[in-house]
């Protein structure tokens, strides 16, 4: 962790920001972000960002998500790799975590590979909650595919609009 003295120590926390028209705008996620305390860091003799971005909005439909998320797959693998043990990687929503309750667990599931703790910062009226390798994640699969709902049927009214 941080000791506040050397702003170039990384904290240990990540953001996987997802921009699509399901998700919350793309400055929103970046300032809850911030609030959660992500930051360019440095990791050893790495130079990384801590705050990773993929755009999916071209992406019409797929089941293959993770073919069009480079950078959570990069972060997933540098997980393994670097064995990031106790490092949190940061959710706006559940809805980016998955598109899906199997895109949402393979993310989470591919996350603890590497030991780290997935947190949502908005979990309906409930707040924020980090899941820990091997935690129930019943309750969050569920709003996965709640918002899920709540998307199309926003997109869908939208359309005809």
């Amino acid at each position: 962790m941080s000791d506040g003295k050397n702003a170039d120590h990384f904290n240990g926390k990540w953001a996987i920001v997802t921009v699509d028209d399901r998700l919350p705008p793309l400055a929103e996620q970046i300032a809850r972000a911030r609030a959660f305390g992500v930051r360019e860091s440095t990791y050893g003799r790495h130079d990384i960002s801590a705050l990773l971005i993929d755009d999916v909005t071209s992406v019409k439909r797929t089941t293959n998500w993770t073919k069009h998320l480079p950078m959570r797959a990069k972060l997933i693998e540098a997980g393994i790799i670097w064995e990031l043990k106790g490092d949190q990687v940061w959710f706006c929503t559940p809805l980016c975590v998955g598109f899906s309750e199997k895109h949402a667990r393979e993310t989470v599931e591919g996350l603890w590979a590497g030991g780290m703790e997935v947190y949502v910062h908005t979990l309906r009226n409930n707040g924020p909650a980090c899941y820990a390798p091997g935690d129930d994640l019943t309750t969050l699969l569920e709003m996965v595919a709640y918002e899920q709902n709540a998307a199309a049927v926003r997109l869908s009214r939208a359309r005809k609009s």
